[in-house]
């Protein structure tokens, strides 16, 4: 599976979230761990990113916690502005994590050109 495709998927993902066009179900619509959660994140590019399982280290935990600890509601979505923020940042990490496999991929193809 093309890990870029796949953080491209995870990026969309979080702008209908942003968008309040949709909203979060963890690990059940987050377009890596559709993949790579039921092998404990091996593989997952966040994971490979972070150095951590289950997105310890990436902006999904502050979401998240907000979620829980502000709204307590069934479906983890834009409620307030801190939403909104903790949303764009995520999307922004699953971008950042994009980029870099792009440049990862870009630095192999200039490899094997030399």
């Amino acid at each position: 599976m093309n890990k870029i495709k796949i953080m491209e998927a995870a990026v969309k993902k979080w702008q209908k979230i942003i968008d309040k066009k949709g909203s979060d179900g963890g690990v059940l619509d987050c377009p890596p761990c559709r993949i790579y959660y039921f092998t404990v994140c091996i593989g997952c590019p966040i994971a490979q990113y972070t150095g951590k399982k289950f997105c310890k280290g990436s902006p999904y935990i502050p979401w998240f916690r907000h979620q829980l600890e502000r709204h307590d509601k069934m479906f983890k979505k834009v409620y307030c502005p801190e939403c909104e923020k903790l949303a764009r940042d995520m999307q922004n990490f699953m971008i950042e994590i994009r980029d870099h496999l792009i440049e990862k991929e870009d630095q192999k193809e200039r490899t094997k050109e030399c």
